[in-house]
């Protein structure tokens, strides 16, 4: 009786499922078995799965044990500059399994030389909240932004024509490389010869699209100052036709996702900012002046430092879902949120510059002035302004005693960027007011010939004029004085108003811009601060004229005989 009990425990314990631990196998190339090193194997879907590295072999231990079947997941990273490269893949496995295979495809070696990459609708079809997220993001304007046309060709807005216009300022042919970003999926097959207003590409016309990042391989580091693919950043892979069309074959930061109707790569650039460096990373080609900084700025926060503080670009632009759910509507798993992110690319916001910038004000009375002080702290991931030259900043510091503005006895001012071109004073202009300016102010020749102006676009820029953006993490303060006027006694008023426009405001006038072309206000209130401060007129000492030694003499004098009259 006693041993029939006993062979009853490995039975007991296998359907308990509490028997074995991990689950082995190996990792192969799918068409000929050969196994596959440093592939990674985890559970699909799963937050927090453990991870394997296949050894030399193919061969991997899972440190899991799951009471039910799952996926294995098998992906290797993808190495630009490696021979083999892989789709992800999965297998089903049991607990305690040892002989799981998990057979990925390779990814082609050779480009199809007659892509022609279609919209988003397409990828729509399957991912349909990502779609409709991207669609009403900035990037789904890019291709026909209306100010970047402007800009480019003058045909954006109706005033467009007005003022600056590269294509006319420029020698013939020259591109001003709007496309290169604006239109990449046509510019990528003609790097920098594309006129951005002479697109016809659908899908170009979409601006920067799903296909617009994910068949982008790789960002290289040691260029990260060119133009997006112009020049070699930007690594675009189009693979050929071997078992699947050319469009869904792409890169994602996802390990396990399997290989169905989407063949997808996992490349941990998409977990890294410098996949954004694409764009958002750029000098002029000839001069070295700054375009763009963003990617820089970020590196040199504290949010690129390792730890609990990190934050990569896409923590904070792409954040995660609110909670789990599938990222296709077909046939697709449940996945934890993640592994589910935003695509609704949100930049400069009322809401988002509100809650990354502070704006604190402090005034008191010394002697016959009011002094302000006022601090603007940036607590984005980049500078405050960041992205092109025009956008700009200003804080605008007003005190008011009675009804009447006082006069500024001390401080700095508003740039001339903080007023339009228009002759006089018109509603909104600031510049010489008491204040600051934050803005990278770009100068150089317009086509090379002529003295050098400014601002100009990066395309024109050949140094920097000025710099006083505010860097990440960091706090910029000034103090200002005004003086109180004679007599006075009563309340002061000290208001303070940080403002951010999305263009210089001589541009905006100039082409006629009153709005976004995203349909938000050119100018933003980020933050704004009052102070009441309860004054009283002080003897100012340094209105007292200074006397010399022969009229002191004669005062004392003076005083001397009125005394001596007044005792008798």
């Amino acid at each position: 009786m006693r041993l029939r009990i006993r062979s009853l425990v490995p039975c007991l314990l296998i359907i308990s499922g509490t028997a074995w631990a991990d689950i082995s196998g190996t990792v192969v190339n799918g068409p000929d078995s050969m196994p596959i090193a440093g592939a990674e194997v985890r559970v699909q879907a799963m937050e927090n799965s453990p991870v394997a590295i296949t050894n030399a072999a193919g061969e991997f231990t899972l440190a899991v044990n799951p009471a039910n079947p799952v996926s294995l997941a098998g992906a290797l990273p993808y190495d630009p500059d490696g021979s083999n490269n892989y789709f992800s893949n999965i297998a089903f496995a049991v607990n305690g399994q040892t002989d799981v295979q998990i057979g990925l495809r390779p990814f082609p070696v050779s480009d199809n030389p007659t892509y022609d990459p279609p919209t988003s609708f397409l990828c729509g079809a399957c991912h349909g909240e990502q779609h409709d997220q991207w669609s009403m993001s900035r990037h789904a304007g890019a291709g026909m932004n209306p100010w970047v046309l402007d800009l480019h060709s003058g045909g954006g807005t109706p005033g467009g024509s007005a003022g600056y216009v590269f294509r006319e300022t420029h020698d013939p042919g020259e591109t001003g490389f709007c496309a290169t970003c604006h239109n990449a999926l046509e510019d990528v097959f003609d790097p920098g010869n594309v006129q951005m207003n002479e697109v016809t590409s659908a899908s170009a016309l979409e601006g920067v699209n799903c296909l617009t990042c994910h068949h982008i391989g790789e960002v290289d580091e040691n260029n990260i100052n060119g133009l997006h693919h112009f020049g070699g950043k930007t690594q675009y892979r189009f693979p050929a036709e071997i078992e699947q069309n050319t469009e869904f074959q792409v890169f994602g930061p996802l390990p396990d996702v399997e290989a169905g109707i989407m063949y997808s790569v996992y490349n941990p650039l998409f977990e890294s900012s410098r996949l954004c460096a694409a764009c958002h990373q750029y000098n002029n080609p000839d001069t070295g002046a700054p375009g763009q900084n963003t990617y820089a700025e970020w590196l040199a926060s504290p949010f690129a430092q390792a730890g609990p503080g990190f934050r990569s670009c896409q923590n904070c632009h792409m954040p995660q879902a609110d909670g789990p759910g599938p990222i296709t509507q077909i046939g697709s798993v449940e996945r934890p949120a993640s592994q589910r992110h935003a695509h609704t690319f949100i930049g400069a916001t009322p809401t988002t510059l509100a809650e990354a910038i502070t704006l604190t004000l402090d005034a008191e009375q010394q002697g016959d002035e009011i002094v302000v002080t006022a601090s603007i702290f940036n607590g984005a991931g980049h500078s405050f302004p960041t992205g092109v030259s025009i956008r700009n900043a200003m804080l605008s510091v007003e005190v008011q005693a009675g009804g009447m503005t006082l006069a500024q006895t001390g401080g700095p001012q508003i740039p001339f960027y903080g007023s339009d071109d228009v002759p006089g004073v018109q509603p909104g202009d600031l510049a010489g007011t008491p204040g600051k300016g934050f803005a990278k102010v770009l100068q150089g020749r317009i086509n090379g010939q002529g003295s050098p102006v400014q601002p100009v676009l990066f395309i024109d820029a050949e140094t920097t004029q000025s710099d006083t953006l505010i860097p990440s993490s960091t706090t910029d303060t000034s103090v200002y004085r005004f003086a109180v006027p004679a007599g006075f006694t009563g309340t002061v008023s000290v208001d303070a108003r940080l403002l951010y426009r999305r263009a210089w405001r001589a541009l905006a006038v100039t082409k006629g811009w009153t709005v976004t072309p995203g349909g938000m206000p050119v100018e933003i209130e980020v933050a704004a601060e009052q102070r009441q401060l309860a004054v009283e007129s002080g003897f100012n000492l340094s209105a007292i004229p200074t006397l010399g030694i022969p009229a002191l003499l004669i005062l004392i004098l003076s005083v001397g005989l009125l005394a001596w009259r007044w005792r008798r």
